[in-house]
């Protein structure tokens, strides 16, 4: 004689087949958290994110104004004489105001390419150098 009915088993064998398979998802889900939803994953991102904020240590120690070396800037110095942009290497190019690494290479290419300047109009001829630029350099340069 049993206690349950036939159809009372299979309930019971059901629910607790439910109850195993449920907490083997929770815990492989515990243990993995790629397999969690996305808005779970973010809840543990927040989570890790605060926790290293907390951990984080903060220096108040800062030197004060006269002890932290200050970065001057010195303007470039201009050209105590006049520089042929026929024969000037790009050093000396730089030396002209606006003109820094990438132009004076333009300069020198364009003057091999093109067998030199005939004026000094001419430079306005390379990418970058418009009208602006020519005001600023046209009493630093010469051709002859």
């Amino acid at each position: 004689m049993g206690f349950f009915t036939p159809q009372e088993r299979y309930i019971i064998l059901f629910l607790i087949l439910l109850f195993v398979v449920g907490g083997s998802i929770y815990l492989y889900k515990l243990n993995h958290p790629s397999f969690a939803p996305a808005y779970i994953i973010e809840d543990f991102q927040k989570k890790v994110a605060e926790k290293n904020i907390a951990e984080e240590v903060i220096d108040y120690n800062l030197p004060f104004p006269e002890e932290k070396e200050q970065e001057i800037w010195q303007k470039k110095e201009l050209p105590k004489s006049k520089i042929n942009i026929n024969t000037a290497r790009p050093v000396e190019l730089m030396q002209l105001p606006g003109i820094g690494p990438s132009y004076a290479q333009k300069i020198v290419d364009y003057r091999k390419k093109h067998n030199g300047f005939k004026k000094i109009a001419d430079i306005k001829r390379i990418k970058g150098i418009g009208e602006k630029k020519f005001e600023k350099i046209k009493n630093y340069i010469k051709v002859k």
